[in-house]
Protein backbone atom coordinates (compact mmCIF):
# COMPACT_ATOMS: atom_id res chain seq x y z
CA UNK A 1 0.00 0.00 0.00
CA UNK A 2 1.20 3.79 -0.33
CA UNK A 3 0.04 7.01 -0.48
CA UNK A 4 0.69 9.61 -3.56
CA UNK A 5 0.53 13.12 -3.70
CA UNK A 6 -0.27 14.90 -6.94
CA UNK A 7 -0.32 18.74 -7.48
CA UNK A 8 -1.93 20.10 -10.62
CA UNK A 9 -2.04 23.38 -11.75
CA UNK A 10 -1.45 26.86 -9.08
CA UNK A 11 -3.79 25.30 -6.84
CA UNK A 12 -2.71 22.11 -5.21
CA UNK A 13 -6.11 19.69 -5.24
CA UNK A 14 -5.01 16.74 -2.63
CA UNK A 15 -6.41 13.75 -2.24
CA UNK A 16 -5.34 10.52 -0.16
CA UNK A 17 -5.46 7.40 -2.06
CA UNK A 18 -5.68 3.39 -1.73
CA UNK A 19 -4.17 1.09 -3.82
CA UNK A 20 -3.31 -2.42 -4.87
CA UNK A 21 0.28 -3.54 -4.51
CA UNK A 22 0.90 -4.28 -8.01
CA UNK A 23 3.07 -7.30 -9.00
CA UNK A 24 6.69 -6.53 -10.25
CA UNK A 25 5.78 -7.12 -13.55
CA UNK A 26 3.00 -4.54 -13.60
CA UNK A 27 5.03 -1.38 -15.15
CA UNK A 28 4.59 1.78 -16.62
CA UNK A 29 3.88 0.25 -19.52
CA UNK A 30 0.44 -0.73 -18.77
CA UNK A 31 -0.81 3.16 -18.40
CA UNK A 32 -1.77 4.73 -21.98
CA UNK A 33 1.46 6.10 -23.35
CA UNK A 34 2.00 10.34 -23.14
CA UNK A 35 1.29 10.42 -26.52
CA UNK A 36 -1.77 9.55 -26.08
CA UNK A 37 -2.39 12.45 -23.32
CA UNK A 38 -0.77 14.96 -25.65
CA UNK A 39 -3.33 13.63 -28.59
CA UNK A 40 -6.31 14.22 -26.13
CA UNK A 41 -4.94 17.90 -25.64
CA UNK A 42 -3.70 17.18 -22.35
CA UNK A 43 0.18 18.30 -20.97
CA UNK A 44 3.22 16.29 -19.83
CA UNK A 45 2.58 17.20 -16.13
CA UNK A 46 -1.09 15.38 -16.46
CA UNK A 47 0.64 12.54 -18.08
CA UNK A 48 2.86 12.39 -15.39
CA UNK A 49 0.24 12.61 -12.26
CA UNK A 50 -1.67 9.87 -14.32
CA UNK A 51 1.47 7.46 -14.25
CA UNK A 52 1.96 8.07 -10.66
CA UNK A 53 -1.47 7.71 -9.78
CA UNK A 54 -2.12 3.93 -10.56
CA UNK A 55 -6.50 2.93 -9.75
CA UNK A 56 -7.78 0.17 -8.57
CA UNK A 57 -7.96 -1.13 -12.06
CA UNK A 58 -5.28 -1.76 -14.68
CA UNK A 59 -5.38 0.14 -17.38
CA UNK A 60 -4.04 -1.28 -20.70
CA UNK A 61 -5.88 0.11 -23.41
CA UNK A 62 -3.15 2.31 -25.32
CA UNK A 63 -6.53 5.03 -26.87
CA UNK A 64 -8.17 4.49 -23.57
CA UNK A 65 -7.80 8.60 -22.68
CA UNK A 66 -9.21 9.19 -25.82
CA UNK A 67 -12.42 7.18 -25.38
CA UNK A 68 -12.69 8.40 -21.95
CA UNK A 69 -12.38 11.92 -24.07
CA UNK A 70 -15.00 11.02 -26.31
CA UNK A 71 -17.43 9.61 -23.93
CA UNK A 72 -17.28 13.53 -21.88
CA UNK A 73 -17.84 15.12 -24.94
CA UNK A 74 -20.65 12.92 -25.78
CA UNK A 75 -22.32 13.59 -22.47
CA UNK A 76 -21.74 17.44 -23.09
CA UNK A 77 -18.78 18.11 -21.07
CA UNK A 78 -16.22 20.98 -22.96
CA UNK A 79 -12.71 20.63 -23.27
CA UNK A 80 -12.11 22.96 -19.90
CA UNK A 81 -14.35 20.70 -18.18
CA UNK A 82 -12.74 17.58 -18.63
CA UNK A 83 -9.05 19.60 -17.65
CA UNK A 84 -10.87 20.84 -14.41
CA UNK A 85 -11.93 16.95 -13.96
CA UNK A 86 -8.68 15.54 -14.43
CA UNK A 87 -7.07 17.84 -12.30
CA UNK A 88 -9.39 17.62 -9.25
CA UNK A 89 -8.83 13.92 -9.78
CA UNK A 90 -5.89 12.47 -11.55
CA UNK A 91 -6.08 9.44 -13.29
CA UNK A 92 -9.57 9.79 -14.66
CA UNK A 93 -8.69 10.02 -18.06
CA UNK A 94 -7.35 6.03 -17.37
CA UNK A 95 -10.26 4.58 -16.10
CA UNK A 96 -12.16 1.99 -18.29
CA UNK A 97 -15.18 4.58 -19.86
CA UNK A 98 -18.10 1.68 -20.65
CA UNK A 99 -17.24 -0.34 -17.51
CA UNK A 100 -16.15 2.60 -14.78
CA UNK A 101 -17.79 6.14 -15.79
CA UNK A 102 -20.89 5.65 -18.45
CA UNK A 103 -22.68 3.51 -15.42
CA UNK A 104 -22.03 6.58 -13.23
CA UNK A 105 -23.19 9.62 -15.42
CA UNK A 106 -26.32 6.85 -16.55
CA UNK A 107 -27.03 6.99 -12.93
CA UNK A 108 -27.05 10.92 -12.63
CA UNK A 109 -28.92 11.22 -16.00
CA UNK A 110 -31.50 9.14 -14.90
CA UNK A 111 -32.36 10.67 -11.20
CA UNK A 112 -31.96 14.46 -12.77
CA UNK A 113 -33.35 13.83 -16.26
CA UNK A 114 -30.57 16.69 -17.61
CA UNK A 115 -27.41 16.11 -19.58
CA UNK A 116 -26.47 19.66 -18.64
CA UNK A 117 -26.91 18.84 -14.40
CA UNK A 118 -24.72 15.94 -14.75
CA UNK A 119 -21.65 17.96 -16.42
CA UNK A 120 -22.25 20.73 -13.48
CA UNK A 121 -22.28 17.88 -11.02
CA UNK A 122 -19.17 16.01 -12.58
CA UNK A 123 -17.51 18.85 -12.95
CA UNK A 124 -18.01 20.36 -9.40
CA UNK A 125 -17.27 16.76 -7.80
CA UNK A 126 -15.30 14.35 -10.22
CA UNK A 127 -14.74 12.29 -6.83
CA UNK A 128 -18.07 11.04 -7.92
CA UNK A 129 -16.36 9.03 -10.97
CA UNK A 130 -14.44 7.27 -8.18
CA UNK A 131 -17.25 5.72 -5.81
CA UNK A 132 -18.97 2.70 -6.17
CA UNK A 133 -22.34 2.61 -7.97
CA UNK A 134 -23.27 -0.34 -6.74
CA UNK A 135 -21.75 0.01 -3.01
CA UNK A 136 -21.89 3.64 -2.52
CA UNK A 137 -23.94 5.78 -5.28
CA UNK A 138 -27.21 4.02 -5.59
CA UNK A 139 -27.35 2.85 -1.73
CA UNK A 140 -26.93 6.53 -0.69
CA UNK A 141 -29.37 8.13 -3.01
CA UNK A 142 -31.77 5.36 -1.92
CA UNK A 143 -31.05 6.55 1.78
CA UNK A 144 -31.66 10.31 0.62
CA UNK A 145 -35.00 9.45 -1.19
CA UNK A 146 -36.39 7.63 2.25
CA UNK A 147 -34.78 10.81 3.98
CA UNK A 148 -36.87 13.34 1.92
CA UNK A 149 -39.73 11.43 0.68
CA UNK A 150 -39.31 11.10 -3.00
CA UNK A 151 -36.71 10.95 -5.68
CA UNK A 152 -37.59 14.36 -6.98
CA UNK A 153 -36.37 16.00 -3.47
CA UNK A 154 -33.33 13.16 -3.30
CA UNK A 155 -32.11 14.70 -7.08
CA UNK A 156 -32.41 18.10 -5.73
CA UNK A 157 -30.46 17.70 -2.98
CA UNK A 158 -27.76 16.50 -5.28
CA UNK A 159 -28.54 19.08 -7.66
CA UNK A 160 -28.01 21.28 -5.06
CA UNK A 161 -24.79 20.09 -3.27
CA UNK A 162 -22.84 17.61 -5.37
CA UNK A 163 -20.70 17.07 -2.95
CA UNK A 164 -23.79 14.92 -1.18
CA UNK A 165 -22.58 11.89 -3.15
CA UNK A 166 -19.35 12.08 -1.55
CA UNK A 167 -20.39 11.90 2.08
CA UNK A 168 -19.22 8.61 4.10
CA UNK A 169 -22.39 5.97 3.97
CA UNK A 170 -22.19 5.78 7.21
CA UNK A 171 -24.82 3.65 9.91
CA UNK A 172 -25.79 6.60 11.82
CA UNK A 173 -26.66 8.74 8.68
CA UNK A 174 -30.41 7.28 8.52
CA UNK A 175 -30.55 6.87 12.31
CA UNK A 176 -30.24 10.45 12.32
CA UNK A 177 -32.57 11.51 9.67
CA UNK A 178 -35.63 9.61 11.58
CA UNK A 179 -34.45 11.01 14.46
CA UNK A 180 -35.01 14.52 13.29
CA UNK A 181 -38.51 13.28 12.08
CA UNK A 182 -39.45 11.95 15.59
CA UNK A 183 -38.67 15.37 17.34
CA UNK A 184 -40.83 17.36 14.23
CA UNK A 185 -38.27 18.64 12.39
CA UNK A 186 -40.11 19.84 9.29
CA UNK A 187 -39.18 18.31 6.12
CA UNK A 188 -37.59 20.98 4.01
CA UNK A 189 -35.27 21.66 7.01
CA UNK A 190 -34.18 17.77 6.83
CA UNK A 191 -33.10 18.87 2.87
CA UNK A 192 -31.64 21.52 4.05
CA UNK A 193 -29.59 19.82 6.68
CA UNK A 194 -28.36 17.25 4.33
CA UNK A 195 -27.42 19.54 1.19
CA UNK A 196 -25.60 22.18 3.54
CA UNK A 197 -24.36 19.93 6.51
CA UNK A 198 -24.33 16.53 5.05
CA UNK A 199 -21.52 15.34 7.22
CA UNK A 200 -23.16 16.22 10.07
CA UNK A 201 -26.31 14.08 9.23
CA UNK A 202 -23.36 11.62 8.96
CA UNK A 203 -22.27 11.61 13.37
CA UNK A 204 -22.00 9.13 15.50
CA UNK A 205 -25.79 8.80 16.28
CA UNK A 206 -25.66 9.46 19.79
CA UNK A 207 -23.89 12.07 19.52
CA UNK A 208 -26.01 13.79 16.91
CA UNK A 209 -28.87 13.19 19.17
CA UNK A 210 -27.03 15.31 21.96
CA UNK A 211 -26.57 17.94 19.53
CA UNK A 212 -30.50 18.08 18.62
CA UNK A 213 -31.68 18.07 22.16
CA UNK A 214 -28.96 20.57 23.28
CA UNK A 215 -29.81 23.35 19.86
CA UNK A 216 -33.84 22.45 20.79
CA UNK A 217 -33.21 22.97 24.51
CA UNK A 218 -31.69 26.54 24.15
CA UNK A 219 -35.52 27.69 22.17
CA UNK A 220 -34.51 27.21 19.01
CA UNK A 221 -37.59 26.67 16.66
CA UNK A 222 -37.52 23.53 14.69
CA UNK A 223 -39.20 24.73 11.66
CA UNK A 224 -36.31 27.51 10.95
CA UNK A 225 -33.30 27.26 9.09
CA UNK A 226 -31.24 28.84 11.98
CA UNK A 227 -31.95 25.44 14.20
CA UNK A 228 -30.52 23.79 11.28
CA UNK A 229 -27.03 26.08 11.24
CA UNK A 230 -27.27 25.88 15.31
CA UNK A 231 -27.14 21.88 14.91
CA UNK A 232 -24.52 22.45 11.75
CA UNK A 233 -21.94 24.48 14.66
CA UNK A 234 -22.01 22.20 17.50
CA UNK A 235 -21.82 19.15 15.55
CA UNK A 236 -18.37 20.30 14.51
CA UNK A 237 -17.59 22.17 18.24
CA UNK A 238 -16.60 20.34 21.24
CA UNK A 239 -17.74 21.60 24.77
CA UNK A 240 -14.15 22.66 25.40
CA UNK A 241 -14.64 24.82 22.00
CA UNK A 242 -17.61 26.15 22.98
CA UNK A 243 -17.09 27.59 26.68
CA UNK A 244 -13.71 29.22 25.03
CA UNK A 245 -15.95 31.06 22.47
CA UNK A 246 -17.95 32.10 25.50
CA UNK A 247 -15.26 33.19 27.54
CA UNK A 248 -14.01 35.48 24.46
CA UNK A 249 -17.41 37.14 24.46
CA UNK A 250 -17.49 37.45 27.89
CA UNK A 251 -14.13 38.91 27.53
CA UNK A 252 -15.77 41.96 25.39
CA UNK A 253 -18.46 42.31 27.92
CA UNK A 254 -21.05 40.10 26.77
CA UNK A 255 -23.02 38.10 29.63
CA UNK A 256 -24.29 34.92 28.81
CA UNK A 257 -28.12 36.11 27.71
CA UNK A 258 -26.58 37.69 24.91
CA UNK A 259 -24.11 35.17 23.72
CA UNK A 260 -27.10 32.56 23.99
CA UNK A 261 -29.64 35.45 21.96
CA UNK A 262 -26.62 36.09 19.59
CA UNK A 263 -26.46 32.14 18.98
CA UNK A 264 -29.67 31.87 18.33
CA UNK A 265 -30.16 34.40 15.45
CA UNK A 266 -26.87 33.99 13.89
CA UNK A 267 -24.97 30.21 15.30
CA UNK A 268 -22.41 30.53 13.02
CA UNK A 269 -20.95 33.26 15.07
CA UNK A 270 -19.69 30.54 17.48
CA UNK A 271 -17.43 28.94 14.19
CA UNK A 272 -15.64 31.56 13.54
CA UNK A 273 -11.98 31.88 14.34
CA UNK A 274 -11.05 33.72 17.72
CA UNK A 275 -8.91 35.56 15.42
CA UNK A 276 -11.44 36.76 13.59
CA UNK A 277 -13.88 37.82 16.37
CA UNK A 278 -11.57 39.48 18.11
CA UNK A 279 -11.38 42.00 14.69
CA UNK A 280 -14.69 42.31 14.03
CA UNK A 281 -15.26 43.07 18.12
CA UNK A 282 -12.59 45.13 18.12
CA UNK A 283 -14.23 47.51 15.43
CA UNK A 284 -18.03 47.65 16.24
CA UNK A 285 -17.47 48.08 20.13
CA UNK A 286 -14.44 50.37 20.01
CA UNK A 287 -14.34 51.98 17.14
CA UNK A 288 -18.13 52.35 16.21
CA UNK A 289 -19.12 51.79 20.38
CA UNK A 290 -21.97 49.44 20.14
CA UNK A 291 -22.79 47.63 23.09
CA UNK A 292 -22.41 43.99 23.48
CA UNK A 293 -26.27 43.84 23.71
CA UNK A 294 -26.60 45.58 20.68
CA UNK A 295 -24.29 43.04 18.99
CA UNK A 296 -25.85 39.96 20.73
CA UNK A 297 -29.83 41.64 18.74
CA UNK A 298 -27.99 41.91 15.14
CA UNK A 299 -25.33 39.63 14.69
CA UNK A 300 -25.83 39.36 11.23
CA UNK A 301 -23.03 42.33 11.04
CA UNK A 302 -20.28 39.81 11.84
CA UNK A 303 -20.25 37.64 9.06
CA UNK A 304 -19.21 40.18 6.70
CA UNK A 305 -15.19 40.36 5.59
CA UNK A 306 -14.00 43.35 8.33
CA UNK A 307 -11.80 44.80 5.95
CA UNK A 308 -12.98 43.81 2.52
CA UNK A 309 -16.84 45.25 3.19
CA UNK A 310 -17.37 46.62 6.95
CA UNK A 311 -14.33 49.00 7.20
CA UNK A 312 -14.96 50.11 3.51
CA UNK A 313 -18.23 50.85 3.49
CA UNK A 314 -18.03 52.45 7.11
CA UNK A 315 -15.59 54.50 5.73
CA UNK A 316 -17.68 55.76 3.08
CA UNK A 317 -20.65 56.83 5.23
CA UNK A 318 -17.63 58.68 7.63
CA UNK A 319 -17.04 61.00 4.71
CA UNK A 320 -20.43 61.39 3.64
CA UNK A 321 -21.44 62.26 7.27
CA UNK A 322 -18.29 64.73 7.98
CA UNK A 323 -19.28 66.38 4.22
CA UNK A 324 -22.81 66.47 5.30
CA UNK A 325 -23.75 64.69 2.46
CA UNK A 326 -26.05 61.96 3.81
CA UNK A 327 -29.18 62.45 5.41
CA UNK A 328 -30.43 59.18 4.95
CA UNK A 329 -31.25 57.33 7.96
CA UNK A 330 -30.29 53.72 7.67
CA UNK A 331 -29.62 50.66 10.12
CA UNK A 332 -25.51 49.80 9.34
CA UNK A 333 -26.59 45.94 9.47
CA UNK A 334 -29.42 46.89 6.27
CA UNK A 335 -26.11 48.37 4.40
CA UNK A 336 -23.66 45.90 5.37
CA UNK A 337 -26.40 43.74 3.75
CA UNK A 338 -26.90 45.58 0.53
CA UNK A 339 -25.06 44.00 -2.52
CA UNK A 340 -21.65 45.77 -3.73
CA UNK A 341 -23.89 47.11 -6.76
CA UNK A 342 -26.84 48.26 -4.49
CA UNK A 343 -24.10 50.19 -2.10
CA UNK A 344 -22.19 51.91 -5.23
CA UNK A 345 -25.23 52.73 -6.63
CA UNK A 346 -26.56 54.67 -3.25
CA UNK A 347 -23.62 55.86 -1.03
CA UNK A 348 -20.65 56.18 -3.73
CA UNK A 349 -21.51 56.48 -7.52
CA UNK A 350 -24.16 59.56 -6.55
CA UNK A 351 -21.23 61.48 -4.53
CA UNK A 352 -18.62 60.35 -6.37
CA UNK A 353 -17.96 63.51 -8.39
CA UNK A 354 -18.53 66.21 -5.66
CA UNK A 355 -16.35 63.86 -2.95
CA UNK A 356 -13.31 62.34 -4.04
CA UNK A 357 -12.49 61.35 -0.65
CA UNK A 358 -15.76 58.77 -1.45
CA UNK A 359 -14.37 55.79 -4.15
CA UNK A 360 -10.86 55.90 -2.25
CA UNK A 361 -12.50 55.39 1.17
CA UNK A 362 -14.62 52.23 -0.29
CA UNK A 363 -11.92 51.06 -2.48
CA UNK A 364 -9.64 51.01 0.96
CA UNK A 365 -7.45 53.29 0.02
CA UNK A 366 -8.41 55.34 3.14
CA UNK A 367 -7.92 54.28 6.51
CA UNK A 368 -11.06 54.35 8.42
CA UNK A 369 -9.01 55.44 12.01
CA UNK A 370 -7.90 58.06 10.14
CA UNK A 371 -11.08 60.30 10.49
CA UNK A 372 -11.51 61.92 13.41
CA UNK A 373 -14.65 59.81 14.43
CA UNK A 374 -16.74 62.24 16.58
CA UNK A 375 -19.89 60.86 18.44
CA UNK A 376 -22.45 62.85 15.90
CA UNK A 377 -20.78 59.77 13.40
CA UNK A 378 -21.32 56.95 15.81
CA UNK A 379 -25.21 58.29 16.08
CA UNK A 380 -25.48 57.86 12.40
CA UNK A 381 -24.66 54.38 12.24
CA UNK A 382 -26.91 52.92 14.18
CA UNK A 383 -27.64 48.82 14.65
Amino acid sequence: MMMMLCNLQTLAFIRTYTYRTLHTTATSASLPSKSSFLNCGFSVKTHFCASNVVPLQSCSDEDRPTSVLKLFQDFGFSQSDITRINSKQPGVLTFHPDKYIKPKLEFLLSITKSESEVVRIITKNPLILKRSLNNHLMPFFGLLKSATGSDENAAAAVITNPFVLSFCLSASFMKNIEFLQEMGVPQSQILKLITKYGQAVGEQHTKFCKVVLKVKGMGLDLSSSYFIDAVRALSFLSDEAWESRCEMYRSYGFCDDDIFTMFKKHPTVMSYSEKRMRELLDFFIYKLGWSPSRLSNSPNVLQYSLHKRTVPRCSVLQALVLKQCNNRSMMLSSILAMTDSKFMEIFVTEYDDEITEVMDAYQGKLRFDEYNFEQEMKANLKG
